[in-house]
């Protein structure tokens, strides 16, 4: 997921790029042509090869975000359309709990991982059942002393929650999120959960969400 965060970041810049070398070669080319070294015709030719690779830049700068923000809409839809697995991070007795389940199928090779503060705690299930029909697959884990080592000696801080499966009907799917935890007098609360990113098994690339 980092690299393919890398080539966003890359490929978002290369319009910026673009515009800053086009504007320094219009600068060269108007001063080479006051300083009386390139007749009319040829700085024509030169202006009109610069708003040629300019139309480009901003077809290629369009294109893209268009791409981006259609696949991010489809995921949101995804998301909505095709509930599967169900979570929540909560406080409880002066503690932390993560509670999830899953509904309609079957979870395999669940791995649930959070990061905080340097720390990070891995849950995993090999089989997680369908919670409609038996109440007693829905799970918990006390993530407590996790937070509490987290925090350290910080009011606040960004966690980072990561979600892995294979689903009975379709494939593996990774899901990111942050969510804040802000420390209490006693215990803890959990607000602005954030999806980061989606990776369908039908997807050759994971889906980021902007802010």
């Amino acid at each position: 997921m980092e690299r393919l965060g890398a080539i966003a970041f890359l490929r978002d810049r290369v319009i910026y790029l673009t515009v800053l070398m086009l504007l320094l070669l219009l600068i060269i080319v108007v001063y080479v042509f006051h300083a009386g070294m390139m007749d009319v015709e040829s700085a024509k030719v030169y202006l009109q090869a610069l708003t040629a690779i300019a139309t480009l830049a901003l077809l290629y700068y369009a294109y893209f975000n268009v791409a981006s923000r259609r696949e991010e809409d489809v995921a949101h839809l995804e998301l909505a359309m095709r509930p599967i697995f169900i979570w929540e991070l909560e406080a409880k007795n002066s503690g932390a709990q993560l509670a999830y389940k899953t509904i309609k199928h079957p979870l395999y090779d669940f791995k649930a991982v959070l990061e905080l503060g340097g720390k990070e705690m891995a849950i995993g299930e090999r089989h997680l059942d369908v919670s409609d029909s038996n109440p007693s697959a829905v799970r918990s884990a006390d993530v407590s002393q996790f937070i509490s080592r987290g925090l350290d000696r910080s009011k606040s801080a960004l966690l980072n929650l990561y979600f892995s499966y294979h689903s009975e009907v379709g494939g593996r799917y990774e899901f990111s999120f942050t969510k804040e935890v802000v420390k209490k007098e006693k215990g803890f609360l959990f607000q602005h959960r954030r999806i980061v990113s989606a990776k369908y098994p039908w997807r050759k690339e994971a889906v980021k969400f902007e802010d």
